[in-house]
């Protein structure tokens, strides 16, 4: 009878009733987050669908590198952390970093060629670029080049360097040096956290002066900063108020923090 409820339930839509194939296959990511490793049995318990079901999702999930199969179960593949650590990033203001990206892409025209650094914030704005006709684009962000290897017009060039899990980033002491030297017309910027008197500001030293190299060699630097950045500070600057072109923040901004930084002469624009 159980398993004729979990039949009905699924023939439905899924699981508890109602969740999508697309909405458990998250939900089983959400257990791996949790526990790094879950059971067939289990699964199929908490979501009510057979245990047929849960291993189709467990297979599709790990054709996709989000998990290994293991013997009644699965556990979290290094590709699957990765990717959660970035997608949880994207999460925080996701709809502020939205609106921020998709004004940010305005200042893009065709034949252009821009920076991208591997932010979140940043990352939203790579969809918005695949008919750019004639763009190059020169990122450290993995999910950045891979997302535009879809577009076609589009030529992606990949900072190389050591992998910053935490940021899904390539870093190189060496890389900057040769950033100064090519020719960029827009350099879209995000950070840690952001104060008047420090600017962007990283966690992380290489990080910041990739950012820097990246600011030095663009003609102008387009900042994308979240609200929730403001007055968190970091060990080091990659770009310092004065040095930004065009700072974007969404329309959360403290009414304080957008006095301060009108009174300073940042060029703000609220989104």
């Amino acid at each position: 009878m159980a398993e004729q409820q979990r039949s009905k339930n699924e023939a439905d839509g899924g699981s508890a009733g109602t969740l999508s194939s697309e909405a458990r296959r998250e939900r089983i990511i959400q257990e791996l987050r949790q526990q790094d490793e879950v059971t067939v049995a289990d699964l199929s318990a908490r979501l009510g669908v057979s245990d047929v079901t849960i291993r189709k999702d467990l297979q599709q999930l790990e054709d996709q590198g989000y998990l290994t199969r293991v013997r009644g179960g699965a556990v979290f593949s290094g590709r699957g952390q990765l990717e959660l650590r970035f997608a949880a990033r994207q999460q925080i203001c996701l709809e502020e970093k939205r609106r921020i990206a998709a004004r940010a892409a305005q200042f893009i025209r065709p034949g252009a060629t821009i920076f991208l650094d591997g932010s979140s914030t940043v990352f939203q704005m790579t969809r918005l670029l695949r008919q750019v006709q004639g763009l190059t684009v020169v990122t450290n962000g993995l999910y950045a080049a891979l997302e535009l290897s879809f577009a076609p017009d589009v030529t992606t060039i990949v900072v190389g360097g050591i992998l910053r899990r935490q940021s899904s980033s390539l870093v190189d002491l060496l890389t900057p040096e040769l950033l100064r030297r090519l020719h960029v017309d827009l350099a879209f910027l995000s950070c840690r956290g952001f104060t008047l008197e420090h600017g962007l500001m990283e966690s992380d030293l290489r990080e910041a002066q990739l950012k820097r190299a990246m600011a030095q060699a663009a003609q102008k630097v387009i900042a994308l900063v979240d609200h929730s950045k403001f007055g968190n500070v970091y060990i080091a600057s990659s770009v310092l108020p004065e040095e930004i072109d065009c700072l974007l923040v969404d329309s959360g901004l403290a009414p304080e923090d957008q006095a301060a930084l009108e009174a300073a002469g940042i060029p703000l624009e609220l989104v």
